[in-house]
Order: C-alpha cells, then structure tokens, then sequence
C-alpha cells in the first residue's frame, strides 16, 4: 500500500489554476452590475455611518461610492483562502475571517479619509499611498498566517477523528506541510495579483519617479565613462540613437514580486528575508540601468535598441521563469544545461519562425490595434517561444503529443484574445494596458504548460 502522501507536481499545477479561477471569477462576480447594485453598494453605505461613529463627521462631505467598498482586496483575499486545497470547512472559516479583516479595515479607511477630506495633502497621501500599501500587507499578512494555521500539525483529538474519516483515492492529506514549490507558486500569485491591483500607487508615486531620475542619469554616466555620447534631463536619457524616457512603469516590473515570493519562500531565516528585502530595491535599480545600457550595443549587433529597452524585463522574467522550471524538475544541478538548451530552442523558433507564426496568429483579427511599445506585435511569438524553452527545459520528458496539444491550445487561447481585444477597442476604444499585454505574455504559457503536462502523472 503505498504511504507516500506528499503534494505532488500536480498538487502545485492544479492550486495555481484554481488561484487563476477564483481570482478572475471573484473579479469578475463583484463587478456585476446586479452584485454591485445590490451586494457591494449596500455594504458599502453600511460602513459610511459605521466609520463616522467611529471617528466623527467628516470634515467636508466626502461621496462614498463604489471605489470605496474595498471589494478588489475582499476578491484577491477570498481568492488565496478558497483555492488553498484543505478542507471546505477551514476555508469557509478562513473566508469569513478575511471578509471580516477587509471590511473592519476598509471601515477604517472611510472613516480616517473623511476626517482628512478639510486638507487635500493628507488626503491624497492616505487614500494614494498608505491605505493601499496596509489592505495589501494586511491581505498578505492574514493569508499566510491562515495558510500556517491550517497546515499546522494535528492535535491527538482531531488525529482521532481524522482516522475514522476516509479520504479519497490518490488525495494527500491537506493538512501536511505544503512544499516549497507549492509555497512559492502560491505567493507568486498572491504577489502578482496585488501588484496589478495596487498599480496607482506606484504609477503615480513621486518616490518612483525620482528613482527613474535617478536610473536616468546613472546609465547617462556609465555611457559616458564608456565612450558613448550620453546624457540626461530630468528622467530621459539622450543619446545618439535618440531620447529615452524613463517612467514608473519602466522600472515596475513583474519581476519585483516574484522576487519577492522566491524570498518568502526560500529564505532560511528572518535576518536574510529581511535582508533580501532591503537589497530588493538597489537590485531592481541595478536592472533599471543595465536596461538603459543596450543602447550602447553596437548597430551591427542591436539594430534598433527601443524594442529590448521596452521588453526587458519581460525576457528576462521569460529567462527566470525557465531557469527555474528545470531548477524544479531536474534540481539545480542539471538546471543550468536544460534550461540554456530549451532558452536557444526558443530564441531559434523565434528567429526563424517568429514572423511567419505571428502573421498565422494575428490575420483573423485584421487591423492591428494600438501598441507603441510593440507588445501586442510581438506576443505570438514570444509566448510560442517561451513555451518550447519551458518544454525542452522542463517537460520533454512528457511527450511531444502532449507539446502539440499544447502549442495548439496556446495557437487558440492567442487567436480568441486577439479577437476579444479587437472587439473591445471596436465597440468602447479601450486597449489593453502594455503591462497587462507583457503579464499575459508570461502567464499564458505558464498555464498552458500546466494544463497539458503538469496536471498528468508526474515523470521522472
């Protein structure tokens, strides 16, 4: 009989999947126009006279309204708590613990901007910076201690009743301690989904903008130290080859929290996660303004250099995301081999092929849309790409039906989102922000890979 109850590699792939479902459907449930009009509208009116219980009348009038209801932090909360797979009881506990945390805090914040609404300074700092920044530690803080309470190990009472309660074939039991992998996975979503829902903080933060300034300037003398013709006003860098701006969303990127799960996750004790926090803000600026420096590549090697200055980071996440694909599979020492071979066969098919797939992708939806940077032109073949390096790094070993299933699945998901994005510019003039263009970049081979490989009997 055999007694191995750890998660397994399907365990992760599946938890990251539902994670991606309960946050799209949560979203998407809470910005029906029927659950605003008579869900999110009504509590939030609830909380108005609660918070000026509280604190007092507001200073001047203050309009609460939907903005306000804290329902994007309740969704990404709810979302954490319901997909973490143990039992439906301590979810459902887990869940009204956070609905109770979210709107006791998001009372607060009603009440503490009200009494700031007679200064504009205090209030645009408490309702742009600081509210934002504690629902989104208190989010992560209340989802990692519950995810800790509901691994912790069994008392002898609730051993008892455990062993008289059969669990289903093939299903580990879900109060074992999650492996790291799972761990990371998990906090990489979380961390990715606060990052987007908190993006007006940091696009419009001063702070972030004067780090621009200085990533800037910095690059701006290292060329010159270099030889290269370089300088810099306010946050562009001048150079031969023409004026780059650096803005707070250059130097935002999706890397910062995936760092950050990988230090939540793997670090061995407080000294170094603290550490590995403090060190996370020189780290991204040392990547702002080694970005910078492609413009000093020669033409011969770098044609146009805007294209790699607006896609760095996400080759470089494309990079990360591989390396520790086969650092997961294989271990770390054959990871460094598996995952250079599988990064060159993605750099070759998109060399050799990249164009061809990308008109194949792109035809049905006709005009192309609006995109500056070059994001959307290029997704087919850099999520093509990342999925044969993810393959070859990773899960050659699964099959290669299983690899055309999966380009075809990816060909389709590309096809249908084009179309979707088409059909929204056409109908309101909406389109997709580059960020979210890139993240999808990334996140789509991701899931498609977990579907066709990972959700089948793991092989070594």
């Amino acid at each position: 009989m055999p007694t191995d109850t750890a998660p397994t590699q399907t365990d992760t792939a599946r938890f990251a999947l539902r994670v991606v479902a309960w946050s799209l459907g949560l979203f998407g449930l809470l910005r029906l126009n029927w659950t605003e009009a008579h869900v999110v509208m009504p509590l939030t009116r609830l909380q108005a006279p609660m918070a000026a219980g509280l604190f007092g009348a507001s200073a001047l009038p203050v309009q609460v309204t939907l903005a306000c209801s804290g329902a994007d932090a309740l969704a990404l909360c709810l979302a954490a708590v319901l997909a973490y797979p143990v039992k439906w009881r301590t979810r459902l506990a887990g869940a009204g613990g956070g609905v109770v945390l979210i709107l006791g805090l998001n009372t607060l914040r009603i009440g503490t901007l009200g009494r700031a609404a007679s200064s504009p300074e205090w209030f645009d700092t408490l309702h742009v910076y600081v509210w934002p920044a504690v629902l989104m530690l208190a989010i992560a803080a209340y989802v990692f201690a519950w995810m800790r309470f509901a691994d912790r190990p069994l008392t002898p009472h609730e051993q008892a009743g455990a062993a008289r309660e059969p669990f289903p074939a093939g299903r580990p039991h879900s109060r074992l301690p999650p492996q790291s992998t799972r761990r990371f996975v998990v906090l990489t979503v979380v961390f990715l989904l606060l990052f987007s829902v908190v993006s007006p903080l940091y696009l419009q933060s001063a702070i972030v903008l004067a780090l621009a300034d200085f990533i800037a300037h910095a690059a701006a003398v290292i060329l010159a130290g270099v030889g290269v013709s370089a300088y810099a006003a306010a946050s562009v860098l001048w150079t031969p080859r023409g004026g780059f701006l650096v803005t707070q969303e250059c130097i935002s990127t999706p890397l910062i929290p995936v760092y950050l799960a990988a230090l939540f996750t793997y670090s061995t004790g407080l000294r170094r996660l603290i550490l590995g926090v403090l060190a996370a803000v020189p780290l991204f600026i040392a990547l702002g303004i080694l970005r910078l420096l492609v413009v000093a590549l020669p033409e011969a090697v770098l044609a146009s250099p805007f294209f790699l200055v607006h896609a760095f980071y996400q080759l470089l996440l494309g990079a990360v995301v591989v390396l520790l694909a086969a650092v997961w599979r294989h271990g770390r020492r054959a990871a460094l081999g598996r995952a250079l071979f599988g990064i060159i066969v993605g750099v070759l098919f998109v060399r050799l092929f990249g164009p061809f797939y990308a008109r194949l992708i792109t035809s049905p939806a006709g005009t192309p849309l609006d995109d500056p940077q070059g994001a959307i032109a290029f997704l087919p073949a850099f999520q093509i790409g990342l999925f044969l390096a993810l393959w070859f790094a990773a899960f050659a070993t699964t099959g290669w039906r299983r690899m055309l299933a999966g380009v075809a699945l990816l060909g389709f998901t590309q096809t249908a989102g084009l179309l979707a994005m088409h059909a929204i510019a056409g109908s309101s003039g909406m389109t997709a922000h580059v960020r979210d263009v890139r993240g999808w970049a990334i996140a789509g081979p991701l899931l498609i890979i977990a579907a066709v490989a990972n959700l089948a009997r793991p092989r070594h």
